[in-house]
């Protein structure tokens, strides 16, 4: 699957496929998490040139749930990947609630490191 961030209704239709009652999401969740990754990208120095490859799980849902609990409820969760034309929604799943809205779920390439690197000596 490789569906493009900005294609409302075959995100919807997928998404929908894969929801449930509870805990559910839609395009716009996808957007906002896409937003969130993009100011922390920025925040973090990584040029948009270097964007491309870094995917990241999606729960709009995302919460800590108390120990009494003993379990965390499912919620629909998405994993964006960044590719040169932009960014695109390549799985849909059911999963435990995640604590974090963003997870990130790829390996940075050595290039990219550098590039934090060297702008967290900027200051």
């Amino acid at each position: 699957m490789k569906i493009n961030v900005n294609n409302d209704h075959e995100l919807n239709e997928k998404l929908h496929m894969a929801n449930a009652k509870v805990r559910n999401a839609d395009h716009q969740s996808v957007k906002a998490i896409v937003f969130q990754i993009e100011k922390k990208l920025e925040e973090k120095g990584l040029p948009k040139k270097l964007w491309a490859g870094l995917s990241f799980w999606g729960d709009i849902n995302a919460q800590v749930f108390p120990n009494a609990y003993k379990w965390s409820p499912d919620s629909t969760q998405f994993r964006i990947e960044r590719f040169a034309s932009g960014w695109f929604v390549t799985d849909i799943q059911r999963m435990y609630c995640s604590e974090k809205m963003v997870t990130f779920a790829g390996i940075l390439t050595d290039e990219q490191k550098q590039a934090i690197i060297q702008n967290f000596k900027k200051f």
